[in-house]
């Protein structure tokens, strides 16, 4: 039998549009203009790393702070959930108004939301223990899938919309069947969660946990392909696969940054979040591990992390301080995203970060949330150069 939940349409929220530089934007607007004050993120959702700002679409919660968001591979809708239970939709192509309410979490928080590929469904998890799947044309809950004890913490969908994975406190992932609303598969480890991600081509799904480990799971049979070392001793809370599958970027809460090699799990390069990173540490300290770039000094946790789209260079969020960009193949320091005033794109949960993000196939846009409000920007991949 079907689960049910209520939901509801309301009146529309309206978008504000905003320009950076309207001498920037021939189709835009000049008379919008851009009030950073109002900027203080709490979590992050990149579809390109970036510095300039061409606008900004602004969707207000309606229960509680925002605590989740996802978006559409086309950019024009919207998924975010709240701390009070509230799932909403939003359309972003035509008008930034939110299309419909789900409220099947009521009122726990939501902890991650995704928009599968199809258009037509959605899904959510929160600290009822409930995995909702949503009928995005009708507002009807298709599934609602229990954890049991486990609370789902994070979560990621496969690239062709079939299958979701749950992280859990307990360290067990969870394997759902979407179309059918069963379980697949139960991963068991015995630390925490803090981040899993699907490969685009959907078949390794990356962990990372509490202890400081990574582990790469065969989505054939589920079983573990690589572990990879524990090269920081810091809970990895932010995971991305280079475009092509060949390489993930891995951050962890000590600053530490890593680009490992997926098929065989070997290092290839790393990089620090530092806090100020043109701070060189004095006297130099010893690195985590041989070859390693990363030292213990004058790091600041590092909450997201994406690639851009020719796998070049890596983005990344870092707590208190502003974005940064490295260099994939050395992990050399390219510049920040000097844009942001305040770039505290995370959400703390059980002692640990976690960061609620995910990228489109053009990495285009950026989703920040502060308090009940969630921005949409559109950016460009030029990184503010190193202070000399």
């Amino acid at each position: 039998m079907k689960a049910h939940a209520r939901f509801s349409r309301g009146p529309p929220q309206k978008t504000r549009l905003v320009l950076q530089n309207p001498a920037s934007s021939a189709h835009t607007p000049a008379m919008f203009s851009l009030r950073l004050s109002a900027l203080l993120p709490c979590a992050l959702l990149l579809l390109a790393g970036a510095v300039r700002a061409d606008d900004i679409a602004e969707f207000k919660g309606r229960a509680g702070n925002m605590a989740a968001t996802a978006i559409s591979n086309d950019g024009k809708f919207i998924l975010t959930g709240e701390d009070e239970g509230l799932v909403t939709l939003w359309n972003v192509a035509i008008t930034g108004t939110s299309v419909m309410n789900f409220i099947g979490h009521f009122p726990r928080t939501v902890f991650a939301t995704a928009l599968l590929p199809d258009g037509k469904r959605g899904v959510s998890c929160g600290d009822d223990n409930l995995v909702n799947v949503w009928d995005l044309g009708t507002g009807k809950r298709l599934h609602a899938m229990s954890t049991g004890t486990s609370i789902p913490l994070v979560m990621s969908c496969a690239p062709d919309g079939s299958l979701a994975a749950t992280g859990c406190d307990d360290g067990r992932i969870v394997i759902w069947d979407l179309a059918r609303g069963r379980r697949v598969a139960t991963l068991r480890r015995a630390s925490s969660l803090c981040s899993v991600l699907f490969s685009p081509d959907g078949r390794v799904l990356a962990a990372g946990y509490s202890d400081g480990h990574v582990v790469l799971w065969d989505t054939a049979d589920w079983t573990a392909k690589h572990t990879l070392p524990d090269a920081d001793q810091a809970s990895v809370g932010a995971l991305a696969f280079s475009p092509d599958g060949h390489l993930l970027a891995t951050g962890n809460q000590n600053g530490g940054g890593f680009v490992w090699n997926v098929a065989d799990g070997a290092p290839y390069s790393s990089f620090a979040g530092y806090a100020h990173p043109e701070a060189t540490p004095s006297p130099p300290v010893a690195p985590v591990f041989p070859g390693s770039t990363i030292t213990p000094d004058n790091r600041s946790s590092i909450e997201y992390l994406c690639f851009s789209r020719n796998g070049a260079s890596i983005f990344g969020s870092i707590q208190d301080a502003p974005g940064r960009f490295w260099e994939t193949k050395t992990g050399r320091f390219l510049g920040t995203a000097g844009y942001f005033e305040d770039n505290r794109f995370y959400i703390a949960r059980y002692g640990f970060t976690f960061a609620t993000a995910a990228v489109t196939p053009k990495r285009n846009l950026i989703v920040t949330m502060k308090e009940n409000v969630a921005q949409l920007w559109r950016f460009s991949w030029t990184p503010d150069p190193p202070q000399q």
